[in-house]
């Protein structure tokens, strides 16, 4: 082992250096591979966080070309957000085993997550896990001041208060509930008395950063679906992020999706939204669906709702127009409360003379 270090240290290799993207060739043998929800973690993050500088790809000099030996799917990503350079170290004269070491050794974990640790020290209090791709097991390991804390429970008046007591009501609310309907599909009803105002701030995207985040007022879901689909298991997630309001869960719905899956879809979101309501959190109503879902999206949104969110998309104004009819239709109003997320300066201009809030796309703005 002692040898094998000493001739790693010895390989000959360039300090770290930004190359571009399309000067790299993905090794062909590369024995690693990827799911797409990892895959889409990997995107997201390098559009968030930028192309990590202490994690540069391991190239090697081949036949003239630079192949990247470790890092093929950082290099696929990097590719797909749109980077034009990347950190890379290239190595020179490598033998068969050092190869091999470095092809290996960069895809190994070595060691076990201490998950009990991270569960109890405050050093990861505010890690959103779910989003770095680690999954927590449910048992993990209790404190000691838990167990006492579940013993004094076992042994008082039953009563609950402060954030337990919260926790108890919000899951006491989701359960199999058939909210009132207007519609033959009983889609449920949103309320009127929990429409969202103003939009509040900080407004960011469900998963663009720790969800165990205090401050942000407004979340919105114009994100990848893999992000919030667990929210339809345990939706108490954005209760106890603490946000005032929310933009409905938006589900895609193409043009070539089904209709008995889009219903579906639309369903869901909406009973969510009414639930997040009946828990205290106002809710803006999603109009971004393909044109085959729009009467049916409109299901459930009472006349008079006057909170409608959508996303602009560049090249798609009639898509737009079309979100604001439908806003002006349900609102009785000209000028609705319709907030338009993203889409360029053409959306942004159309916004201005129209008399609606544009804000821009967070994501996108990150990767400029």
């Amino acid at each position: 082992m002692a040898m094998r270090q000493r001739r790693l240290m010895m390989m000959k290799s360039e300090g770290i250096k930004y190359v571009p993207t399309d000067d790299l060739t993905l090794f062909s043998q590369n024995p690693r591979k990827i799911k797409k929800a990892d895959f889409d973690r990997l995107v997201d993050s390098i559009k968030i966080n930028g192309f990590w500088k202490h994690r540069p790809l391991a190239v090697e000099v081949e036949d003239g070309k630079m192949v990247v030996l470790a890092g093929n799917q950082r290099l696929k990503a990097a590719r797909f957000v749109g980077l034009e350079n990347v950190p890379v170290i290239v190595y020179y004269d490598l033998t068969p085993d050092e190869r091999k070491d470095i092809i290996l050794r960069d895809n190994i974990n070595n060691g076990e997550w201490d998950f009990g640790e991270l569960e109890v020290n405050d050093l990861w209090d505010d890690v959103d896990f779910d989003f770095i791709g680690l999954d927590m097991p449910k048992d993990a390991k209790k404190t000691a001041s838990e167990d006492e804390e579940d013993k004094d429970e076992a042994d008082g008046d039953g009563m609950e208060s402060g954030d337990d007591g919260k926790d108890a009501f919000y899951r006491s609310m989701c359960q199999d509930v058939l909210y009132e309907s207007d519609n033959d599909f009983e889609i449920p009803n949103l309320l009127l008395d929990m429409q969202a105002g103003k939009l509040e701030l900080p407004f960011t995207p469900w998963g663009a950063n720790s969800r165990l985040r205090k401050d942000v007022a407004t979340y919105h879901f114009y994100v990848d679906d893999y992000r919030f689909e667990a929210l339809f298991k345990d939706p108490v997630k954005v209760l106890d992020s603490g946000c005032k309001a929310i933009v409905e869960p938006n589900c895609s719905c193409h043009d070539q999706t089904p209709i008995a899956w889009g219903l579906q879809l639309i369903y869901k979101k909406r009973w969510l939204s009414r639930y997040f309501q009946e828990c205290g959190i106002k809710v803006y109503a999603d109009l971004n669906v393909a044109d085959k879902f729009i009467e049916y999206n409109k299901m459930g949104i009472p006349k008079g709702y006057n909170a409608f969110f959508t996303r602009g998309l560049d090249g798609w104004m009639e898509s737009l127009k079309s979100d604001l009819r439908v806003a002006q239709e349900i609102s009785g109003l000209d000028r609705p409360n319709l907030i338009v997320y993203g889409g360029g300066r053409d959306i942004q201009l159309f916004c201005q003379k129209s008399g609606l809030l544009y804000v821009r796309d967070f994501i996108n703005d990150k990767k400029k």
